[in-house]
């Protein structure tokens, strides 16, 4: 099986947006491709940075209320736009087909863009440093 026709069979499997299909496509085992992909897939995504006025925590008030996800909203069918998309936590809560980001950040839309489009070569190069906390402080005031 291709590359695309794995990407493929995982949207088509799972209903998921063909971007998420290619993210769960690269973690899964080749092997065991439906098994792995269901194991990732239960994992939701979760935002990868803290962002001021960010949603992550208010979503779960939002859905005992009643508020959210906004009703006839269909995830599948329409496209989510999302003008101030911080850490995007609703953008993951949804995982919607289509979607718009927007930021006033450059820099954080270039990192979800590449996240997008070569989430592999970013993984590989994080790997590259070190993971504790002098070195973060160190990169942080640059």
């Amino acid at each position: 099986m291709t590359e695309t026709e794995g990407i493929l069979q995982l949207q088509n499997f799972f209903g998921i947006n063909p971007i998420y299909s290619r993210t769960v496509y690269d973690l899964a085992d080749k092997n065991n491709l439906i098994e792995d992909a269901t194991k990732i897939i239960s994992q939701k995504p979760k935002p990868f940075v803290k962002w001021v006025g960010g949603k992550r925590q208010l979503l779960k008030q939002f859905k005992e209320l009643g508020l959210y996800p906004p009703e006839g909203f269909n995830p599948n069918k329409a496209t989510y736009f999302e003008p101030f998309v911080g850490g995007g936590a609703v953008f993951l809560d949804l995982l919607p087909q289509k979607a718009v980001l927007s930021d006033m950040n450059q820099e954080l839309i270039i990192t979800y863009n590449v996240i997008k489009n070569d989430v592999k070569s970013l993984i590989k190069s994080l790997k590259k440093y070190k993971y504790d906390k002098e070195f973060f402080l160190k990169i942080r005031a640059q």
